[in-house]
């Protein structure tokens, strides 16, 4: 009865977490002058994007449904393995461990990522530096809205922590109380919502893109480490960062180009599936 709780309300979950990427938002790209400034123009645009995420569903087609199976099909895998996997780092867990937790654990922390978001809004705006500004405002919105939709799933469902020594299966259902809140994991979301935007909008630098997703990616595995969420808890949790800042991200620019490609490949012996993403 759990685990089949489980997958309907994941499949609900995983559907609001796929509708978020660029490739399911329609809205034109804003005008940079009257958004990237914080003023009451952002803050309409902060709702107006908000609304294109909410509604991205409606207009999903054939390639967005494969794309939602690829997602849906991993977290269910590792889902499957998740106290395999629980066991094996805790078994394997040490001081240093523990200690690198420490510090990436803070990524995952608005009360440690926004403050440098605002001293980067500040710079951009005292030394009119339009992509300092732009970067820090669409951070804050993905952000956000990444937390709605980690707080909506975590409610939801009210998945038991691997701390607790419960089974890896157990789901309370929807409520309103604060206990259980294991999926998807918060810290993830945080810091892929955040670290997605500084990547995409400093690409050009080679070496953003691999230190903002290596911080992000030691943030969600430091919540396995530290016995707080399963494997699958982190990878819904940093899917859901990923695509939303992508989605936000999307709304601003003029290319809406989706950058995930699933295709099969064959040669006459065997046949497989080849899943590449460009950034």
């Amino acid at each position: 009865m759990q685990t089949r709780r489980f997958f309907i309300v994941l499949l609900l979950f995983i559907a609001i977490m796929i509708s978020v990427s660029p490739a399911w938002s329609s809205g034109d790209a804003q005008s940079a002058e009257n958004s990237f400034r914080l003023n009451k123009e952002y803050w309409k645009g902060f709702l107006s994007d908000t609304k294109e995420v909410v509604s991205a569903p409606a207009r999903w087609e054939k390639s967005d449904w494969l794309r939602f199976s690829v997602i849906a099909g991993v977290t269910a895998g590792l889902y499957a393995a998740d106290q395999e996997i629980q066991d094996h780092v805790q078994e394997n867990r040490d001081s240093t461990s523990d200690d690198l937790s420490k510090i990436f654990k803070k990524f995952g922390e608005g009360g440690y990522t926004l403050p440098p978001l605002a001293a980067l809004y500040a710079y951009g705006h005292y030394y009119e530096n339009e992509k300092a500004r732009k970067t820090a405002l669409l951070s804050v919105e993905s952000f956000v809205i990444t937390g709605i939709f980690t707080q909506i799933g975590k409610f939801s469902l009210h998945r038991h922590r691997p701390s607790t020594g419960d089974s890896h299966d157990s789901w309370d259902g929807p409520g309103v109380t604060g206990d259980n809140l294991s999926f998807p994991s918060g810290h993830s979301s945080s810091a892929f919502s955040i670290a997605t935007v500084l990547a995409s909008e400093y690409k050009d630098h080679v070496w953003v893109p691999p230190l903002s997703y290596g911080i992000a990616t030691l943030t969600a595995l430091s919540r396995v480490n530290d016995n707080a969420h399963w494997a699958s808890d982190v990878f819904a949790g940093s899917a859901l960062g990923y695509f939303t800042a992508k989605a936000v991200v999307g709304l601003h620019n003029d290319d809406k180009e989706s950058r995930l490609s699933i295709d099969p490949v064959t040669n006459g012996e065997y046949t497989a599936v080849m899943v590449s993403w460009r950034y």
